[in-house]
């Protein structure tokens, strides 16, 4: 009588160092130490989409109303802070920003109370906080590179109180269309590293990250550089 053998199928083998590669891929995603200026370019790439899609969902903006809230479906506002990183001598200082994605409701909803004591109002259904470890560098209107004269440090324009009316409207506004407006934004590392200024001979993929939101389809592109 032959005895079986011991010992792995092929299949088998296969199966558990496929499941060994999730496990490692998985291990390197989340427990990366921090969060790189490419993950919140990512981010912040994620929140325009949404800003795109629901713009397209909810269809156009009604005459009437047009004319009072503009025809924007969608925007998003952002508030900046500007922080200090604590025991460091001289002091390295960075922003943090917190875009917040609002949606223009035409009526008053089925059940009252609603979330605006008058209508139309705007609505925020969702908000992104930029990663302490991220510095929100710059932003500028368009699709353009970190050398242009139209790039700036200065947020007050993307401040929106809401859910009211106040004027003026933040400027990243996407209609039912799918279009949104064009920006660039810029992200680097708070810690100090390579320059993100182009040209560079090192990776920067820990050091710099970039988004630019096309004008069609809330498309967005980001790289891990200034490019």
């Amino acid at each position: 009588m032959r005895r079986r053998q011991a010992g792995f199928t092929l299949t088998e083998m296969m199966v558990v160092v496929t499941i060994i590669g999730v496990l490692v891929t998985m291990a390197i995603v989340y427990m990366r130490p921090r969060v790189r200026p490419i993950d919140v370019a990512n981010r912040v790439g994620d929140l325009v989409r949404e800003a795109s899609r629901r713009a397209v969902a909810l269809g156009p903006v009604r005459a009437d109303v047009a004319v009072v809230m503009g025809k924007a479906r969608t925007q998003i506002s952002a508030t900046a802070e500007n922080r200090t990183v604590p025991g460091t001598a001289p002091p390295i200082t960075f922003t943090t920003v917190t875009f917040t994605l609002w949606r223009l409701q035409d009526d008053p909803p089925a059940v009252l109370p609603g979330p605006c004591a008058t209508y139309p109002c705007w609505v925020s259904i969702d908000r992104y906080t930029t990663d302490s470890n991220v510095d929100v560098e710059s932003w500028g209107p368009g699709i353009i590179a970190h050398t242009s004269p139209q790039r700036t440090s200065a947020w007050g324009s993307w401040v929106f109180p809401g859910p009211g009316n106040p004027p003026p409207n933040p400027p990243l506004q996407c209609r039912s269309d799918g279009t949104c407006n064009a920006f660039s934004f810029f992200f680097k590392a708070v810690l100090p590293g390579p320059s993100c200024e182009p040209p560079t001979t090192v990776g920067l993929n820990e050091q710099c990250g970039k988004l630019a939101v096309m004008p069609l389809g809330g498309a967005i592109t980001t790289r891990a550089d200034w490019n």
